[in-house]
């Protein structure tokens, strides 16, 4: 009778149907380890490793021999008490749990889910469904439930991801099937347990929608966006928004099994043979592209002000702006002194005035009235040019942010701002585009940022009149004054309602006075008055005119001093929670802030926090301009802060700056290990209390919410470098490490990663400066600057083995090899390397262990080793399979595809490149599967495949135009080298030999 083992749920084990008693959790955990990597032998340094963590106690190898002595009592009872195990056997320095095929059960469950996957690409939908009935029917619970330790906090995470993946495509498979209401019970239960799984929402909304529940999809899809927005800052992605428009159209295509917008099993995009096909031009059969998305079409204007009134002259104005648009009939004649913009090259206009005027409400609802002009789309960004808090955005950086929303990829964005903006000037040649420049601080910071061609219009907001891009651009300055008595007339009875201003006319002029026609305030002014509809306007107006001789009585009377004299009045109306949360606004460092993080600011439950912002936002005092995504003008930014220090005492303001940081710290950590699970993990301090940090569901999920987050985090770390929270300062900057590698902003992680430095310096943390010393060397590596790495990397070696911590030491040696790699410099990287890969083995981090045994194998490549090389890189694919490591299996697939065909063994190499390929377009990786098809043409021309070679390069070369990518030009090299191919040859020939 053979032993089973259960880890998903509590740690159990059986003897056919007995039960056995497994004993503590430390005593589970060892089981559970032994079990995952069954038949093969564990050292005790892994066993601590991953029962304790990088902390162990003294006592931690004597509790590993108490814990295996304890669990052979209970698997092998018979066994005499010197006698050799059967089960549960020593081996050397390490111990192996002999166990049948198909145990413990997360292997018998990751075995069906394959089976399942299989039959559904065989077509067997209905085999595929009884797979995953079988795969999800093993579960008891979460996975090692009670559990302590990093190794069974990491497989908890990764098996419930899998979990949660299968139950996503069994449902998918159902809907395939017909078979919808079947599926709505357990999807409704699954989408309450994971309400921030977007594709699990789409399954729900399309399984209602077939059932004939149209609002009920609707209202999914509401919630849906509600919690992404309250929980991460976040709109729904682009797919579940497809679904969404789907819906409210009554798309047919929803109605139809197989015809879901949504992602394929695998949980990858759909498959460049379902997203490429088609009929060809002339009639045939079409090649499926292997990208067949277009360039993004950015519309990044905020939402349009509530309550916007008057300024039709200003607004007439920019729309005989627009280019190639004649002026309007009634607008008025062209002023003969005003250039006219329609003659120019590229529309600038400047719309320039005091605080409070206007100008960006202006910029934007002439935005939205346009936008339809241009099908290029609308950018916009903040440039926080007068901003109290935070200090202006240097052209580079906003640069960053509109490369970013053009579909450009982190590695083809240049380094300084020069070179950003000639790419920006290229990529907006042919493309019509509105481009919003908000608060702008001077022409330095705005001529970067403008288009070279015709077609697009540029708006630019700020306080000073920019004459600098008035004289040398051509810009046409639109200067913003308070309103006239008219329009504020006309902004009350909008608001108020007609009859309510008529009722009322003197208050009505007495509010208009005190708010010196300027919107800002009278804005403020009529929003609070529009939430007491039954109170008079007289009452409101005194309360103004008393508020007003309060400041008047210390100020000058301008029209500053009236927006004071209104924020006053609006803030002695607010509840206590509205205005502490108000004053706290002013000392968050960030320009924008997430209810989720506005409630770890205050130390509130997110309920009351949301609460205490809609107030807010109805008073005009801060505005949402994303979904639960809030900021405010800087006068407002201003008066928070005074009121902060005028009401809060020092200890509590910085309290609850040490909580906001916090909530990004632990968010962010959290987010950090979603993509890279396998990087060994800082040990953090507890949160402050009332600190609510955020969920992150998925990998997905923590890209947007750093995308969303970075501006924030990068000025929390300058306000933590600048105001004694060193541990934040250094802390940070170590969870942005693996997102600023994935997106390519080395510029970005150099800029945190000194402060980081500067931080552990003064803490005299040695740890601190070892992680600080080696993620600067990573970044200075990865962008050339070799002489500046190296003695990062050798000083954080240096410390990590004053700490004895063996395994940063290796990972720091793996970065050092890959440095000198990158200057083929391969006897050298190889020795380094080597060390690193001896110490991983004695230390028993298995996780890096497979990335430098497939780096080791390259490197042997590389020395003409091949032997060696290809023993490397298959030890490496067997480890990140039993990890499940889908990228490292995809590169270690690539590597010994290369290995092979040094070898001379052509088939081998095929094989491999065309699993590569398949892997990488399972995890859409489009830079592996475009340089593993470079390697298939390579074995292909190497066996006599002319052909065969022209289309997988010609593939290559679509894949990595497309990116775009450098590597590009090399294979065109190799196409050219070829000479022209025969007629009818090039499409479907790499298909084939696949």
């Amino acid at each position: 009778m053979a032993l089973r083992v259960g880890v998903l749920g509590p740690v159990m084990a059986w003897y056919g149907d007995q039960e056995l008693p497994v004993g503590q959790p430390r005593q589970q955990a060892v089981l559970g380890i032994l079990a995952m990597r069954a038949n093969r032998v564990i050292s005790r340094g892994e066993l601590v490793d991953a029962v304790w963590g990088q902390d162990p106690p003294a006592s931690a190898e004597g509790g590993i021999y108490t814990y295996v002595a304890g669990l052979r009592r209970v698997i092998e009872p018979n066994r005499s008490l010197r006698g050799p195990g059967r089960v549960l056997v020593s081996s050397g320095a390490g111990y192996v749990l002999h166990l049948v095929p198909g145990q413990p059960d997360a292997v018998a469950f990751e075995q069906d889910l394959g089976r399942a996957r299989q039959m559904r690409k065989a077509g067997d939908a209905t085999g595929a469904v009884s797979a995953l009935n079988s795969a999800l029917s093993l579960w008891r619970g979460i996975a090692f439930a009670g559990v302590p330790g990093p190794f069974a906090e990491t497989e908890r995470v990764r098996l419930g991801e899998l979990r949660s993946t299968a139950a996503e495509e069994r449902a998918d498979v159902l809907l395939a099937l017909g078979r919808h209401e079947e599926v709505v019970p357990d999807l409704t239960a699954m989408v309450a347990d994971h309400p921030l799984r977007e594709r699990m929402r789409g399954l729900l909304m399309v399984a209602l929608y077939r059932c004939g529940r149209h609002a009920e999809a609707l209202r999914v899809f509401a919630e849906g966006r509600r919690v992404l927005a309250e929980e991460l800052g976040i709109d729904p992605g682009g797919d579940l928004s497809r679904i969404h428009q789907q819906v409210l159209t009554m798309d047919p295509a929803l109605s139809v099994p197989n015809g879901l917008a949504i992602r394929g099993a695998s949980g990858s995009a759909p498959s460049d043979e379902d997203a490429g096909a088609g009929p060809a031009p002339d009639g045939g059969q079409r090649r499926p592209r292997p990208d067949d998305r277009g360039t993004p079409v950015p519309a990044q204007l905020p939402l349009d002000a509530p309550g916007f009134s008057g300024r039709r002259e200003e607004l007439s104005l920019l729309q005989a702006m627009l280019p190639g648009e004649p002026a309007k009939p009634g607008s008025g004649p062209q002023d003969p002194d005003q250039p006219d913009l329609r003659d120019q090259t590229v529309p600038i206009v400047v719309i320039s005035g005091t605080a409070g005027t206007g100008k960006t409400a202006l910029a934007i609802r002439f935005g939205h009235q346009v936008a339809r002009r241009f099908p290029g789309g609308q950018l916009y960004v903040n440039l926080r040019g007068l901003d109290p808090a935070t200090p202006p955005m240097e052209p580079a950086e906003a640069l960053r942010f509109f490369l970013d929303a053009l579909g450009v990829p982190p590695y083809r964005i240049p380094a300084g701002a020069e070179g950003r903006s000639a790419l920006f000037r290229s990529l907006l040649d042919d493309r019509q585009m509105l481009i919003v420049l908000d608060n702008a601080r001077n022409v330095a910071q705005v001529r970067p940022l403008l288009p070279g061609a015709p077609g697009s219009l540029v708006v630019v907001t700020s306080r000073n009149e920019l004459t600098g891009l008035v004289a040398a651009e051509g810009a046409v300055p639109l200067t913003l004054d308070v309103l006239g008595d008219r329009e504020a007339h006309e902004m009350l009875a909008r608001r108020l309602g007609p009859a309510r201003v008529a009722a009322e006319p003197g208050a009505a002029d007495e509010i208009i006075a005190a708010c010196a026609r300027l919107p800002l305030a009278l804005g403020i002014a009529v929003g609070r008055a529009a939430g007491r509809p039954k109170r008079p306007l007289t009452e409101l107006a005194a309360e103004l005119h008393d508020a007003r001789g309060r400041l008047d009585a210390l100020e000058a009377g301008d029209a500053v001093t009236n927006a004071r004299a209104v924020l006053s009045w609006s803030y002695d109306q607010l509840s206590e929670p509205a205005a502490r949360v108000f004053r706290l606004l002013g000392v968050h460092p960030g320009p924008d802030i997430s209810l989720s993080a506005a409630a770890s600011l205050a130390g509130m439950p997110r309920t009351e926090a949301g609460a205490a912002l809609r107030e807010l936002a109805r008073s005009h005092m801060v505005a949402e301009y994303l979904p639960a995504r809030f900021t405010f003008h800087d006068l407002l930014r201003a008066y928070a802060a005074d009121q902060a220090e005028r009401n809060d005492p020092e200890p509590e303001r910085r309290a609850a700056v040490h909580r906001v940081l916090d909530h990004y710290l632990h968010t962010a950590m959290a987010a950090s290990n979603r993509f890279s699970p396998f990087r060994s993990p800082l040990q953090l301090a507890g949160p402050q209390p009332g600190v609510l940090p955020a969920d992150v569901a998925d990998k997905d999920q923590a890209m947007a919410w750093f995308d969303a987050e970075v501006p924030v985090l990068l000025a929390l770390i300058a306000y933590a470098d600048a105001n004694d929270f060193d541990t934040h300062a250094w802390q940070i900057p170590w969870t942005l490490g693996p997102f600023f590698n994935r997106r390519g902003r080395w510029h970005d992680s150099t800029a945190t990663q000194q402060p980081a430095l500067a931080a552990a310096t003064r803490l005299s943390d040695t740890l601190a400066l070892a992680h600080a010393h080696h993620l600067l060397g990573h970044v200075q590596s990865q962008t050339g600057a070799y002489d500046e790495s190296d003695p990062n990397f050798r000083r954080a070696l240096d410390l990590f083995r004053e700490l004895g911590d063996r395994a940063n030491e290796a990972v720091v040696l793996n970065g050092l090899a890959g440095m000198l790699e990158k200057q083929e410099r391969y006897p050298e990287a190889l020795a380094v390397a080597l060390d690193a890969l001896r110490m991983l083995k004695a230390v028993g981090h298995w996780w890096t262990q497979a990335t430098l045994e497939n780096g080791v194998g390259w490197l042997y490549a590389h020395l003409g080793q091949y032997d060696r090389a290809l023993t490397h890189c298959q030890r490496a694919l067997s480890l990140h399979r039993d990890s499940g490591h889908r990228g490292g299996t995809a590169d270690t697939l690539d590597s010994i595809g290369y290995v092979y065909l040094h070898l001379g063994d052509t088939a081998q190499a095929k094989t491999h490149y065309t699993k590569a390929i398949e892997a990488y377009r399972e995890i859409a990786a489009p830079f592996g599967e475009g340089n593993s098809l470079t390697g298939l043409g390579d074995a292909l021309l190497a066996e006599g495949d002319r052909e065969g070679a022209r289309a997988a390069w010609h593939d290559a070369i679509v894949i990595l135009d497309r990116l775009p990518h450098p590597l590009a030009d090399d294979v065109r090299a190799k196409l050219s080298g070829l000479g022209p191919g025969e007629p009818g040859q090039l499409t479907g020939a790499a298909t084939a030999a696949r």
